[in-house]
């Protein structure tokens, strides 16, 4: 018979993005950083939507009180979600990524982050990219830079903020891990929005402050001189946006190893080169994230299957020879409404 933290892992594994098994078993050692076997026992008996404690604590057949500070605790250590809407608390279950494992954000430490490490090459990483739905998409940097506008609402970066009624911003993850390892990374910190819901429980775990929509606008203005990529959540009810640089960021980099970026994320917008308007400056080259514009010999090589639609290439073209253009109309993606609906989705492809 299968231990509490064998079958914890194998419950993370039917969720989302995965948690799969590994010869070396450096997955279970992670488990027992974070979890107690009574944190395991109580995540496996919980339902994959949000429920009240009430809820909980009847279908368990345990005093609500108690279940309360059970889950309260677990939410302020990360490993479930808490969700705060007209005054009622609803707790769920979330996968390891995104989730458990952006939620240690106040307790990275370096045993962690090399077991972390170890298990991404050895098992977690190939989860990222294989399956159909992805748990996060680019969107352009700027939407004034796509030649055919209107663009939908959930890939507008600066409408996304405008629309949130409470903003909060968080250290990036990436970058925090990278600098504990010794490493340097020139970007700014706190890059990492998160919206509504998401932005209370950052807050409320001590991951984050509130700030305003124009604080939350000038950090995607100074992203795009920074040259960052907006990746936000899969879904239409945007609830949270990073400012990624490919020198940290764990998508970026996984993603610059394909042959095909492209085909990897779900970007509804794709770049297009005009040679004959090129001055063969290299900026665009230095800016792109993924490899997708490359000088080589003095002279500029695209190559459109890396292109993730980004647009940081764009935005600095002092000949408009690159434009950032909406795929076809076939072509387009209309994400899931919100993340439990991708959650959701994605753990229907991988349970097939």
């Amino acid at each position: 018979m299968k231990d509490i933290y064998e079958r914890l892992r194998d419950r993370l594994e039917r969720m989302a993005t995965g948690y799969p098994a590994t010869a070396n078993g450096v997955e279970i050692k992670i488990l027992r950083q974070l979890f107690s076997e009574a944190d395991a026992d109580l995540f496996l008996k919980m339902e994959p939507r949000p429920e009240t404690v009430g809820q909980v604590a009847s279908r368990l057949d345990a005093d609500v009180a108690n279940m309360a500070v059970k889950l309260e605790d677990m939410a302020r250590r990360g490993l479930i979600f808490r969700i705060k809407e007209d005054e009622t608390i609803r707790y769920f279950p979330v996968p390891f990524i995104v989730g458990i494992y952006e939620f240690q954000l106040n307790n990275l430490n370096m045993p962690l982050l090399k077991d972390i490490s170890q298990y991404y090459l050895t098992g977690l990483g190939a989860t990222f990219h294989g399956q159909k739905t992805p748990h996060l998409r680019s969107i352009p940097i700027n939407a004034e830079i796509v030649a055919d506008r209107p663009i939908a609402p959930y890939d507008d970066a600066a409408a996304i903020i405008k629309g949130k009624s409470r903003v909060a911003v968080a250290e990036c993850f990436c970058r925090k891990a990278v600098r504990l390892y010794g490493k340097t990374c020139t970007h700014p910190a706190e890059t990492c929005l998160q919206f509504e819901s998401f932005a209370d429980y950052y807050v409320e775990n001590k991951m984050a402050r509130y700030i305003s929509t124009d604080e939350a606008l000038a950090i995607l203005k100074q992203s795009e001189a920074e040259g960052l990529v907006i990746h936000i959540l899969n879904s239409q009810k945007v609830e949270a946006m990073c400012c990624c640089c490919s020198c940290c960021c764990g998508m970026l980099i996984s993603l610059k190893l394909f042959p095909s970026p492209a085909l990897a994320l779900k970007s509804n917008y794709a770049c297009l080169f005009d040679e004959a308007l090129c001055s063969q400056c290299g900026i665009c080259a230095k800016r792109c994230p993924v490899g997708a514009l490359k000088m080589k010999q003095e002279k500029l090589e695209f190559h459109p299957e890396r292109c993730i639609g980004c647009g940081l290439c764009v935005t600095t073209c002092p000949t408009e020879a690159l434009k950032l253009e909406k795929k076809p109309e076939g072509k387009l993606y209309t994400p899931p409404a919100t993340f439990l609906d991708t959650f959701d989705v994605m753990s229907r492809e991988k349970n097939r």
